[in-house]
């Protein structure tokens, strides 16, 4: 008998998104207990270095070249010197768990990943039983840090990602052992799009009726001036613009929820956690058809790997990436030409954005008036071959997640 165990950190709702598709997805009747870090250092970081420009510009040289080698050393061994207390939480979790003889421990985030895999050797000593961990990739980024000493199996999106890993991993004498599957989503985003929400392409084809736009903010509020400015004028262009804002109640966005649920054809959408923010999301998309999301190009991107017939099948529209993570995630988009620049006259998945909010909602009501966004959700949407081929796109990644991980371990 198995126990399942997910960890994942506050640091942006990526990691807990990834966790929530690979819990719903699990085995059927599969025991399992939900971890989150709590390292609240993580999530100031995190923040940090999300907004503040200082914090942006040391952490975006600390992930290149050599300072990304000195980055990597130090926070790898900050945290496993510091692995005490999520040792003391596994250890209680599995000894109160008789007849779970396999733990399987999911890490969604590289932290956690880093002290469980420093401690799976000694749980396994003082508890008898198999203890395996399992890293997920919660972007297709090649950073070092994903590289975890003691990871029994690591999931990345892309060969790419995977090559450059086991090439790091050789270099450091690192036992790594790798699978590519296509990004694991939500059990909600990979249903086909039922007739009761209508039809996307008709919708935006019309020249009439609701155009809907989700505006997720992200787990460190980055963005908020531009967002509003860019509701602000794209409502003004078009009374067609219907805006979903989901946003996390915080002393942050304090000045931006009032702001903005002013402005007309705004639903504001606010959790008061990170569970909450997802089971909102979710809501959302359940329960409407959204045509249109403007978003970062973290991990929200990957919903490009699937076709407009999804119920998750909306035009993104990114803004500007933030960290190194954000540009690799673009640059998959681009190697399966799922993304084009604005005024690009393809019919990818995604579209970056101006990083001048006035210009960028310009440019999203010319797609729709030229009707490159209806083109863009045409039913008769399909992948290219090479794409379709690669392993990497497609909305069973949580499936096959599960399928590698059964047919790895059954071999003992």
């Amino acid at each position: 008998m198995k126990l399942m165990i997910f960890t994942y950190a506050p640091a942006g709702l990526g990691h807990l998104r990834v966790t929530d598709a690979l819990v719903d997805s699990r085995p059927e009747k599969t025991p399992y207990v939900l971890l989150g870090s709590i390292d609240r250092f993580m999530t100031w970081i995190h923040r940090f270095t999300s907004i503040n420009p200082v914090g942006k510009f040391i952490f975006l040289k600390s992930q290149y070249g050599l300072a990304e080698d000195i980055f990597t050393n130090l926070y790898r061994s900050f945290l496993t010197l510091n692995s005490g207390a999520i040792y003391k939480q596994l250890l209680n979790i599995i000894e109160r768990s008789p007849g779970r003889d396999e733990i399987w421990i999911v890490a969604t985030h590289f932290g956690m990943a880093h002290q469980i895999g420093a401690i799976k050797e000694q749980l396994i000593k003082e508890t008898g039983r198999v203890v395996r961990l399992i890293v997920q990739v919660t972007d297709d980024t090649s950073q070092h840090i994903w590289v975890v000493r003691g990871a029994d199996l690591t999931f990345t999106p892309s060969k790419l990602v995977k090559q450059k890993f086991e090439g790091y991993a050789r270099l450091k004498e690192i036992p790594f052992v790798c699978e590519v599957i296509p990004y694991p989503l939500s059990s909600t985003l990979i249903k086909p799009l039922p007739k009761r929400l209508g039809n996307r392409h008709l919708s935006l084809a019309s020249g009439s009726g609701t155009i809907r736009i989700a505006v997720p903010i992200s787990g460190a509020a980055v963005g908020l001036n531009f967002l509003f400015t860019l509701v602000k004028e794209l409502g003004g262009l078009s009374k067609r613009f219907e805006f979903w804002v989901l946003v996390r109640k915080s002393p942050f966005t304090e000045v931006f929820r009032a702001s903005i649920k002013l402005l007309p054809r705004v639903n504001l959408l606010v959790g008061k956690n990170d569970a909450e923010m997802i089971a909102l999301y979710e809501m959302l998309y359940n329960e409407n058809l959204i045509h249109l999301e403007v978003t970062k190009p973290s991990e929200q991107a990957f919903k490009a790997i699937l076709t407009p017939k999804f119920v998750g099948g909306s035009v993104l529209l990114l803004t500007a990436p933030v960290g190194r993570q954000e540009v690799e995630n673009m640059e998959f988009l681009e190697r399966h030409g799922l993304l084009s620049m604005a005024g690009s006259i393809t019919y990818p998945r995604a579209i970056k954005l101006s990083q001048k909010p006035e210009e960028a909602a310009d440019f999203i009501f010319w797609a729709l008036e030229s009707g490159l966004l209806a083109r863009m959700t045409a039913d008769k949407f399909r992948f290219s071959v090479d794409t379709l081929s690669s392993g990497e796109i497609g909305a069973d990644g949580a499936r096959q997640f599960w399928k590698k991980v059964e047919r790895r371990f059954s071999r003992g």
